[in-house]
C-alpha cells in the first residue's frame, strides 16, 4: 500500500466501523449512552448523603431531568455539562459527568478549549466538597480525576480531529479530482482541435480555392461555395464546443436557437433534398430545449443525406400543453445511396437520446410503414428557467 493511498484506507476502515452508529444514531449510540447515564443517577439516589439533595424521590428526580437533559448533548453540549455539574451537586452522579465531558469536547465548536477548562475546573472542586466524599484520599481524587475528566476530554477531542483529518482528506481527494478533470477537459480540446479543425480547415481552404478555378460551371461554383460556408459553419461550432471544454462550462452552448432553423433547412436543400418545414412557436423556449430541437433536426437531415438522398421530408416543431414537439419524417430515398452511407457508429442517435432523456422528454426513431424514417422529440418546457431561444 503505498502513502497516498492509505488516508482512504483509513477511511474506509472509519466508516466501516462507524457504519451502525450512523444508520441507527438513536438506536445504539445515543440511547446506550442515556441508558448508561439513567443507570449511574438513579444508583446515586440510593447512596446516603451522595448529594446535597437526601431522599430517594428527590435524588430520583434530580436523575431524570439529568438524563432527559442528554437527549440534547449533540446540539447544546455546554448546556448539558453545566446540568450534570447541578446533577453532581445535588445528587453525586459522576456518571453523566463523564458523557458529559465527552460531549462538550466533541461537539462543541465556539471557544471549546477554554469551555472544557472551565468544566474540567469546576468538578474536582464540587466532587470533594460533596459529603459523600468528603475524607477521599488524594490518590482517589487524582485517580477520579483522571477518569472523569481527562480520559472522556481526550476521546472527544480525539474523535473531532479525526474527523476533521477525514473531512480534509476527503476535501483534497475531490480537488484533486477537479484538477484532472479540468486538465483531462484541456487536453481533449487540444487533440479535438488538432486533428479536426486542420482537416475542417483544408476542406473550407479547397471549397474556397474551387469557387475560382477558370471554367468551372456555376452550379459546381455553387455547390463549393455551399461547401466552403458549412466548413466554416463546422469549424464556428467546433470552437464553441472547444471553449466550453477548456472553460470546464457544462452548461448548454449557446449560440443555435430555433430561429437557426430556416438556415439548416436551406442548406440541406441545396443538397437536392425536398423539404417542407412548419413551425408554430410563439414566446420563449429555454437555450437548453432550443438547442436540443436543433440538434434533432440537424441530425436527421445529416442521415436523410446519407441515408435517404433525394427524399421528400417533412419537419415540424411545435408546442403542444406545455411540451415543444419537434418531428423530421422523410420518404423513401428517390436517388441511389452511396457506399460511404454504410459508415458511421450511430452515435448520433444515441447521443440525441440521452441529451431528450435528461431534459424529462420522449425520443421516437424508427421506420415507417412506407419504407422511410421517422425522428421526433418531445420535451417539456416546465421547470426551466424561460429564456429566448
Amino acid at each position: 500500500m503505498t502513502a497516498s493511498a492509505r488516508p482512504d484506507a483509513f477511511e474506509r476502515w472509519y466508516r466501516t466501523l462507524m457504519a451502525p452508529a450512523g444508520r441507527t444514531r438513536w438506536l445504539r449510540a445515543d440511547l446506550l449512552i442515556v441508558g448508561l447515564v439513567a443507570v449511574g443517577a438513579v444508583h446515586c439516589a440510593f447512596k446516603p448523603a451522595a448529594g446535597l439533595v437526601t431522599g430517594i424521590l428527590p435524588s430520583a428526580a434530580v436523575a431524570l431531568v439529568v438524563t432527559a437533559g442528554f437527549l440534547w448533548r449533540r446540539q447544546a453540549p455546554l448546556a448539558v455539562a453545566l446540568l450534570t455539574m447541578a446533577g453532581l451537586v445535588l445528587n453525586g452522579a459522576r456518571t453523566p459527568v463523564f458523557f458529559a465531558l465527552y460531549g462538550l469536547a466533541r461537539y462543541q465548536r465556539s471557544r471549546r478549549q477554554a469551555v472544557i477548562a472551565f468544566s474540567c475546573a469546576v468538578f474536582v472542586p464540587l466532587k470533594a466538597l460533596l459529603p459523600g466524599h468528603l475524607g477521599s484520599s488524594v490518590v482517589e481524587d487524582f485517580l477520579n480525576s483522571a477518569f472523569y475528566v481527562v480520559l472522556p476530554v481526550v476521546f472527544g477531542l480525539g474523535a473531532t480531529a479525526y474527523e476533521r483529518n477525514i473531512t480534509a482528506l476527503r476535501e483534497e481527494r475531490e480537488r484533486r479530482a477537479a484538477q484532472t478533470k479540468a486538465e483531462e477537459r484541456v487536453r481533449l480540446a487540444r487533440e479535438m482541435h488538432d486533428v479536426l479543425g486542420h482537416r475542417i480547415a483544408i476542406i473550407a481552404m479547397h471549397a474556397g480555392a474551387i469557387e475560382f478555378v477558370p471554367g468551372v460551371r456555376p452550379e459546381s461554383r455553387q455547390l463549393a461555395r455551399s461547401v466552403g460556408d458549412t466548413a466554416r459553419a463546422a469549424m464556428r461550432d467546433l470552437r464553441q464546443v472547444l471553449g466550453a471544454l477548456r472553460d470546464g462550462d457544462d452548461s448548454v452552448i449557446a449560440g443555435h436557437r430555433l430561429a437557426d432553423l430556416d438556415a439548416l433547412v436551406t442548406e440541406a436543400r441545396s443538397s437536392g433534398l425536398g423539404i417542407t418545414f412548419t413551425t408554430a412557436v410563439t414566446g420563449p423556449v429555454p437555450p437548453e430545449i432550443a438547442l436540443t430541437a436543433y440538434r434533432t433536426v440537424q441530425e436527421a437531415l445529416t442521415n436523410v443525406v446519407k441515408h435517404a438522398p433525394g427524399a421528400q421530408t417533412e419537419i415540424r416543431v411545435g408546442l403542444a400543453d406545455g411540451v415543444l414537439v419537434t418531428s423530421v419524417r422523410n420518404a423513401p430515398a428517390r436517388l441511389p445511396v452511396p457506399p460511404a452511407a454504410a459508415s458511421g457508429g450511430g452515435f448520433g442517435m444515441t447521443g440525441l437520446r440521452e441529451r431528450v432523456s435528461l431534459l424529462g422528454g420522449d425520443f421516437h426513431a424508427g421506420a415507417t410503414p412506407e419504407g422511410g424514417w421517422w425522428v421526433a422529440a418531445s420535451v417539456p418546457l416546465d421547470g426551466f428557467d424561460r429564456r429566448e431561444s
